[in-house]
């Protein structure tokens, strides 16, 4: 519409898109696929309804952006956000195609800055995406590639989000941002942001605007509250925002509030309510930024979640007692199908216990097997639990959010409603799904077994210490600093850009593999996602074998999760 409504005689566009991505319905031929010629069509004809003199000129630049920085050494990449690590061998035609687009965006961002990589994958779907990455830096390298500027060594390492999905699923929160992304719903349309209440500053809208109210969210935090929201628990980013409360204050000519003798979540919204009933909205529009992170830590201090969160906290660590001591005779199945019948009583819901179970299949790992009776009194227990929720569900279908397993459990409603409101069509609906979820979660159990060195998650650091369960991605990270020059990392594999140079490579350095830490960056990407509580456990590994000779490290995933997001995916996507 600007193009036709307006008189241009010169058109340039940033795309950031790959031009292959805009054949999304599969009719352009090859020519027109090329270097976007069929949008430079498009284009032209929008210009030349202004009844130009003379032919437009159009010009169409792609440029990769396709990252969002949340600081220097972390990073997402919103538009491929859904993808997710299949947990057989089957790769789905539509990953294949994302897949392609992601390795093509990584070429074009490495390209443009002169990045000379190793290219190490770990996971089905990483050996992939890293042949396809290999496959483009060979082909468009060797053709049109001449490059002055001096390449930048770079390690970057691929790995599955399905190898550990106990990080993903845990409710740890030394990481404050975990905590934000555990309370907070997503904003609309984003993987990676949350949506705030703003109405505790600027009161609440009456029912008719409801569906206008805009939500605040974390997008233009800066960095410097990022990296405190990251590395930080609850009680120094309390003392921070009580003094960003007096700072606004203070800008204000107001005197400087009063410290409360115990900060806390509630002591802090009686401040932030007191700022805002001596302040017109325009006066705190000024804040808005500040003020949205603010209110991001304070709900989440005082949020309802709370006590469920601790629960599911100390059910994980009862977990991993019962699995290091008691193995193959643990309970712990038993524990939970107990857990699940009680469910309402104790304050918690089907998904986040579902999130429980993916935790604890995934640490078992091909460890521990559990009995096929206990397994199946669990499978009893959410079929119950699925049922009992349909029923709740159809006398009480109106709810403002709805997730994956309740859109789930609406299509059942709908289904049953139809076929003449069939109680046992449900309860047979039910125990089909829990079989299912069974089926999935023994998949998951079974994601490490090709692996070598990083097959357990359980592991006794030493003698004097207890079990803990540690990350893959920390495993990795540990073992790039290892002290040990010559251990190979056996289960990162290694692309070589043609059989040519592999060879050549082994005639010049012998038998010697090249290491990660060969290079003085590393790139460490998941797809699939990450977690903030990741982000802090390597920055933390980072930070003790820092020194002048180490590789500068750089996180990045598809997306940021949570546990419940790791529900979705696994058993309702």
């Amino acid at each position: 519409m600007i193009l036709a409504k307006n008189t241009f005689q010169n058109c340039i566009v940033y795309c950031g898109v790959p031009c292959g991505t805009i054949n999304h319905l599969g009719t352009l031929s090859a020519e027109e696929k090329l270097d976007y010629n069929k949008l430079k069509k498009d284009i032209k004809v929008w210009m030349t309804s202004g009844n130009l003199s003379q032919e437009p000129v159009v010009n169409i630049i792609y440029v990769p952006i396709f990252i969002a920085l949340l600081n220097k050494d972390l990073f997402v990449t919103p538009p491929f956000g859904d993808l997710m690590p299949s947990l057989d061998t089957n790769i789905p035609k539509d990953t294949f195609v994302k897949l392609n687009f992601l390795a093509y965006s990584f070429y074009n961002l490495f390209d443009s800055i002169g990045a000379k990589l190793d290219i190490y994958s770990l996971g089905n779907l990483s050996d992939h995406l890293a042949k396809n990455l290999e496959d483009y830096i060979s082909s468009i390298n060797h053709k049109s590639h001449l490059s002055e500027t001096s390449e930048i060594g770079v390690s970057l390492i691929l790995i599955d989000r399905t190898l550990d999905l106990c990080t993903p699923t845990s409710n740890n929160m030394e990481s404050f941002l975990a905590k934000i992304l555990r309370t907070f719903p997503h904003l609309p349309h984003h993987d990676n942001d949350v949506a705030i209440n703003m109405s505790l500053l600027f009161g609440s809208v009456t029912e008719v605007l409801k569906s206008y109210e805009i939500p605040g969210c974390l997008a233009s935090m800066e960095d410097e509250m990022m990296d405190l929201l990251i590395s930080q628990k609850g009680k120094r980013l309390l003392n921070t925002v009580n003094q960003f409360l007096n700072d606004i204050t203070l800008a204000k000519g107001s005197p400087k509030l009063r410290t409360p003798t115990r900060i806390s979540g509630h002591s802090l919204e009686k401040l932030l309510s007191k700022i805002q009933s001596t302040n017109s909205i325009d006066s705190m529009t000024i804040h808005t930024e500040k003020l949205q992170c603010i209110l991001a830590i304070i709900e989440a201090s005082i949020s309802q979640k709370a006590d469920q969160i601790e629960l599911l906290t100390s059910l994980e660590k009862l977990a991993l007692q019962n699995l290091s001591v008691s193995r193959e005779s643990s309970s712990i199945l038993v524990q939970l199908s107990n857990i699940i019948r009680t469910r309402i009583l104790r304050g918690l819901d089907v998904e986040n216990l579902l999130a429980l179970l993916i935790h604890v299949y995934s640490l078992a790992g091909t460890q521990i097997r559990f009995s096929t009776q206990q397994e199946r009194r669990l499978e009893e227990s959410i079929a119950d639990a699925i049922f009992e929720d349909f029923q709740i569900l159809k006398e009480n279908p109106l709810m403002n959010t709805k997730s994956a397993y309740q859109r789930s459990l609406l299509l059942l409603v709908a289904f049953v409603i139809l076929g003449g409101d069939d109680v046992a069509v449900a309860q047979e609906t039910s125990c089909n799904i829990a079989a299912r979820i069974l089926n999935t979660l023994r998949l998951i159990a079974e994601q490490r077994l090709i692996l070598q060195d990083y097959r357990f998650c359980m592991l006794k650091p030493s003698s004097q210490e207890a079990t803990r369960y540690i990350s893959i991605l920390e495993q990795v990270t540990k073992d790039i600093f290892s002290v040990d020059m010559n251990r190979e990392l056996r289960d990162l594999h290694k692309k070589s850009s043609s059989f040519i140079s592999a060879g050549f490579n082994l005639i010049l350095r012998g038998k010697t593999k090249r290491h990660p830490r060969d290079n003085p960056y590393i790139l460490i990407y998941v797809v699939g996602g990450i977690t903030a509580e990741e982000a802090k456990v390597i920055q933390e590994v980072v930070s003790a074998h820092s020194n002048e000779k180490s590789p500068h490290i750089i996180l990045a995933g598809s997306r940021l999760l949570n546990p419940l997001d790791i529900v979705d995916k696994m058993f309702f996507s």
